[in-house]
């Protein structure tokens, strides 16, 4: 779960002066947190949980996409054998 604590939250100076270990951070838990003045600025991801992330986007899309054509008003529909005629197959 991403929420802020002590282990996954650093500051913009760590980024500018720890950048190496810092991203192996990043790549052993997953995220980090980025603050700037004790206000949260960014969250560094590493590149397989911003995968999982994009996948699950994909995803929810999919479903949407799926439900907007399930509500599509349907018509009378063909046999396949009518298909088959209609394109000489």
């Amino acid at each position: 779960m991403l929420i802020p604590t002590s282990k996954n939250i650093n500051t913009v100076t760590d980024l500018r002066i720890n950048t190496i270990e810092l991203l192996d951070q990043v790549d052993k838990n997953g995220f980090k947190y980025i603050f700037q003045r004790s206000q949260p600025r960014a969250v560094l991801l590493s590149i397989a949980e911003y995968e999982k992330l994009t996948q699950r986007l994909e995803d929810l899309y999919d479903e949407l996409r799926i439900q907007q054509l399930v509500d599509l008003p349907k018509g009378k529909g063909k046999t396949l054998q009518e298909v088959r005629e209609e394109y000489g197959a």
